[in-house]
């Protein structure tokens, strides 16, 4: 059995990384594409 195989971790469509200095401006862009 593989290690990974026994960590509860979720299933999620975004990407659980902490460069948000990187990421926030994408973010900020597409918030104001949506308004």
């Amino acid at each position: 059995m593989e290690w990974k195989d026994t960590l509860n971790l979720p299933k999620t469509a975004f990407p659980m990384k902490g460069n948000l200095p990187n990421k926030e401006p994408e973010y900020l862009k597409r918030w104001e594409e949506i308004d």
